[in-house]
């Protein structure tokens, strides 16, 4: 099977709707139709054309109540250490809230900046930031994105604004420099799925009308170049860096026993699950044993 096929049975596999959310499909449709071909294809193929050495930020970490869940952070480990073994220079951004779990799980083996909660504070961070790296792209793994009104929510429509600091500032600067921006998201409210707003309104419970006093819905505003839609965001980071991997005749080494290692890291540094609250070795409520099958079908695909 060629790039092209393994990277499509890739992308089909990520978007199962396995949580039987009823909006995977529509979400990963308008994804396919904005970004024109096959999801995790398009990302790698951008981050393909960066320079050996050049820099590249990943964006991670979802705050739940006072702690970060466990989707996001090891999809963004591992395009970390597929991007530093073909030779680029991943650094990870995140807030002071998920910095914790974010620096476990790559063990700080990687730069980590923490972008502020504070509007005017945030976007000279992000700025000074893109100046000062000068990154050849930008990643976003399950990251908060603000909506129309600048807030930003969970996926019940409450608001997060008072936790989260303000990355999108950093997709803003780079798309003002030309520097390509990729995401990936699961449910609408991730930085990057402004690309299929519209349709996050109208498929997503809250899409168009959130809980909170801003009233905006918690359709994210802030658009990537490509958006990878998946089931579990961390699954369509997997998708990536298999691809990648793919594209430069490199080895793709992530499987279900190194997924298990990841998110034992994460609970040692206080993440829990997103969906249930728990300090459990499981992502958005999927159950370990389907999430490392999940994991080993990815490696499947990008191996043998």
């Amino acid at each position: 099977m060629d790039v092209e096929g393994r990277a499509y049975a890739l992308d089909r596999l990520a978007s199962a709707d396995i949580l039987r959310r009823r909006v995977s499909k529509a979400l990963y449709e308008a994804a396919l139709e904005r970004v024109g071909g096959t999801l995790c294809l398009s990302a790698a193929e951008r981050l393909s054309r960066a320079g050996r050495g050049d820099n590249v930020f990943i964006i991670t970490g979802f705050p739940m109540e006072n702690v970060c869940e466990t989707d996001g952070p090891p999809g963004a480990a591992v395009l970390a250490y597929t991007l530093r073994e073909l030779g680029l220079n991943p650094a990870l951004v995140t807030d002071r809230l998920c910095e914790p779990v974010v620096r476990a799980v790559v063990e700080e083996k990687f730069e980590v900046e923490a972008v502020s909660i504070e509007g005017e504070r945030a976007e000279g961070e992000a700025e000074k930031l893109l100046e000062s790296y000068e990154p050849a792209a930008l990643i976003a793994v399950e990251r908060p994105g603000w909506n129309s009104k600048g807030e930003y929510h969970n996926m019940r429509g409450l608001s997060l604004s008072h936790r989260v600091g303000k990355t999108d500032y950093l997709f803003l600067g780079a798309r003002r420099r030309g520097i390509p921006t990729i995401a990936v998201g699961d449910g609408g409210n991730e930085l990057g799925c402004g690309l299929i707003e519209e349709t996050v309104r109208r498929y997503v419970p809250n899409g168009d009308r959130c809980s909170c006093p801003c009233g905006g819905g918690i359709a994210a505003s802030t658009p990537a170049d490509v958006l990878v839609i998946a089931a579990t965001s961390n699954w369509g980071a997997y998708t990536i860096s298999a691809t990648l991997s793919l594209l430069e005749g490199a080895e793709y080494r992530h499987d279900g026993k190194r997924e298990l290692l990841l998110l034992e890291r994460i609970l040692k540094a206080g993440g829990v699950d997103g969906v249930t609250g728990e300090k459990a070795l499981t992502v958005d409520g999927i159950p370990t044993v389907v999430n490392q099958l999940a994991v080993e079908l990815i490696w499947a695909i990008a191996s043998v």
